[in-house]
């Protein structure tokens, strides 16, 4: 997925930091292969269970996660993908970052009906409260993140 526009152009600042006893989070790696998909989906889904996470909900995180894990595999030159995904009470957020050297941010585009691909980032727009892409602090890359509203605000 091509980009034309930098990275500060879709930078959102981070969310506000829950009391620590509320907040829940994890992170891992993976290689930068397309088998790596299923794999964070997998380790998502896992863990939102174990947190008691609503299942539709689940749903939903793991297609943010998926789209965002196929997008660091097969449009940035990165070899390692770093997962977070973190918890409160209001929201689930979950960050992919890539080690790419692009300069530029994903973007949603506009696919043709018979095209089969394009429309990840435009799904992940439509599910998420917010999303965005941020520099990987200073080093290559980018940090690609969404947050999905809790039901009722009460995990």
């Amino acid at each position: 997925m091509a980009s034309s526009y930098p990275l500060t152009q879709l930078s959102l600042p981070a969310p506000s930091a829950a009391p620590a006893e509320e907040a829940r989070q994890e992170g891992f790696e993976l290689p930068a292969h397309t088998s790596s998909v299923a794999r964070a989906r997998a380790r998502l889904r896992g863990r939102l269970q174990h947190w008691g996470f609503p299942e539709e909900l689940a749903h939903t995180a793991q297609l943010v996660i998926s789209e965002f894990v196929t997008n660091a595999v097969l449009h940035t030159d990165t070899v390692r993908i770093a997962c977070r995904i973190h918890l409160d009470a209001e929201r689930l957020r979950i960050e992919v970052t890539d080690e790419g050297t692009q300069s530029c941010a994903p973007q949603p585009r506009s696919a043709a009906p018979e095209e089969v691909n394009g429309r990840g980032l435009q799904l992940v727009g439509a599910l998420a409260q917010r999303w965005g892409v941020s520099a990987h602090g200073g080093r290559c890359g980018r940090v690609v993140w969404a947050e999905l509203g809790t039901a009722d605000g009460a995990l």
